[in-house]
């Protein structure tokens, strides 16, 4: 067996899921992906957006699929490849407004927790090219009219930022079905104000009183919404 066949987290972003917060939005992240893949039926072609060292992408090879990995970062993209060594992996810009990809040339389509990108204007129509009929898509966004979106904002008000919240859940979906999604699952989580690297022992508890309130099920107030969508139609200009 290779030393890759064994993981172990090596980028910042695994060893935030190793925390107590983390364990609990990389959960609620792989459920949504491996539901979102039998969404879309047998295994095929794939496009990761900010894999990162390739959690999912490695995940999802392992099932059959034939990924293409991008990914800002180089020295994360190479953790990718020696992952998956038959993935695609392909670094972009960060000002990158297209997807290197064919139209129609995915089955399953990841964004998970790229938020700049599924924030972003352009991504819902590149989505919508990449995808073939029927496609899925799989990812993250943020809710700008969540109490912790608030606060973020006024946070970035104050520092001159804009880069975090920018979209309330309800206008991110009415541009995601003008751009021919139909949602078909969404969650809202990460309700309580602990930062994504928090390992505090209070995690646990209210990850329970999230789920007992049922706040998982109000996702037009939820601070992160996890969402899987299906290609319906072409894009409206």
């Amino acid at each position: 067996m290779a030393v890759d066949d064994v993981y172990q987290p090596t980028t910042m972003w695994e060893m935030v899921a190793t925390t107590r917060w983390g364990r609990y939005t990389t959960e609620v992240a792989e459920n949504a992906v491996l539901a979102a893949a039998e969404i879309a039926g047998a295994p095929a072609s794939a496009l990761e957006v900010g894999c990162e060292g390739g959690r999912w992408s490695r995940m999802l090879s392992n099932m059959g699929w034939a990924l293409t990995c991008t990914d800002i970062d180089a020295e994360s993209l190479a953790v990718c490849q020696r992952r998956v060594p038959t993935a695609n992996c392909i670094q972009v810009s960060p000002s990158a407004t297209t997807l290197p990809c064919a139209a129609r040339s995915a089955s399953l389509l990841l964004c998970v927790e790229v938020f700049p990108v599924m924030d972003s204007a352009w991504f819902a129509k590149e989505a919508n090219r990449v995808l073939a009929e029927d496609g899925v898509l799989v990812g993250v966004t943020l809710n700008r009219t969540s109490v912790r979106g608030m606060f973020v904002r006024v946070k970035q008000y104050l520092t001159g930022s804009s880069q975090f919240y920018n979209s309330s859940y309800s206008q991110w979906r009415r541009r995601m079905e003008s751009a021919g999604f139909t949602i078909t699952f969404q969650r809202g989580y990460c309700w309580f104000p602990f930062t994504r690297s928090s390992n505090s022992t209070l995690a646990p508890f209210f990850i329970g009183i999230e789920r007992w309130l049922g706040l998982d099920r109000l996702p037009a107030l939820s601070p992160w919404v996890v969402f899987i969508a299906r290609k319906t139609s072409r894009s409206v200009d």
